[in-house]
């Protein structure tokens, strides 16, 4: 069981590299970087309220929003630090700032890599078949979510390789977390809610503080307001369209292991 778990994560992990062979190459990046940016505030959006905000309300209705804010906020001290950290280190570099908002995606994509490996560990728990149908599930909706963080992370000043490997790093805490609930049986299941709220007040930051103000601050590079706008529209439809795609597919996890709770339960 752990091992089929640890598999089926780490199969997950690498679907962060696909960025890397999305793009190709740096001229190939440079020349849609106009649609990678804006793409990744409509796919982030799409993130937080169809997938992460609804999953820690309907784990916790009443403490749930307590959490999405805490994420928002500790963000936030956090983007404060590794500003001072970048531009102490790194002087009047002009990626500075980009790099540490790249670094607090990192860090946030980690976190919520970390939920859905809770989520994953849950559906082997309860079935390895459905263990294998959830895994399926959350690799086909980090595609597009690696391939603009991949876009992010290179305009944010780090080379292909080293966004590669930071991004796999990032999306392996999926296998942490799956292990930690196999072995720790329901133990972490209870508490998931809070991960994914901070997880969900990460990338609603991210998407409100960094990417859409650094868009809407040099129109110019991005052609037009409206090519900026159509093109958040897609990123947010083509995200919404996996998620809702792979949960009526797939599944994710606490749906299944509520069902088969209701099932049993006596009359």
């Amino acid at each position: 069981m752990l091992f089929e778990a640890i598999f089926a994560a780490g199969a997950v992990a690498l679907c962060s590299l696909i960025g890397a062979l999305f793009f190709g190459n740096s001229r190939k990046l440079e020349g849609i970087e106009r649609y990678v940016i804006p793409a990744a505030v409509g796919v982030f959006l799409s993130l937080v309220l169809f997938e992460l905000i609804p999953e820690t309300l309907e784990a916790n209705e009443e403490w749930g929003g307590v959490a999405v804010a805490a994420g928002f906020i500790l963000f936030y001290l956090l983007s404060y630090e590794l500003h001072r950290y970048f531009h102490k280190r790194e002087g009047d570099d002009p990626h500075c700032d980009k790099k540490g908002a790249a670094t607090l995606l990192l860090i946030g994509d980690a976190i919520h890599n970390l939920a859905d490996g809770v989520i994953l560990g849950s559906a082997f728990l309860i079935d390895p078949t459905l263990g294998v149908a959830v895994a399926i599930g959350l690799a086909l909706h980090e595609i597009p979510q690696e391939i603009v963080e991949f876009g992010v992370l290179v305009r944010g000043g780090y080379s292909r390789f080293e966004a590669a490997w930071r991004n796999l790093l990032s999306a392996s805490s999926i296998v942490v977390g799956t292990a930690l609930t196999v072995v720790l049986a329901n133990t972490l299941d209870e508490y998931v809610w809070i991960i994914t709220g901070i997880a969900a007040g990460n990338l609603l930051y991210i998407a409100a503080t960094d990417l859409l103000p650094r868009v809407h601050g040099n129109l110019k590079n991005y052609q037009s307001f409206w090519f900026t706008l159509v093109s958040m529209i897609v990123g947010f439809a083509l995200m919404t369209s996996v998620l809702i795609y792979t949960h009526e597919t797939f599944g994710h996890g606490h749906e299944e292991e509520n069902h088969d709770e209701a099932a049993s339960a006596p009359l």
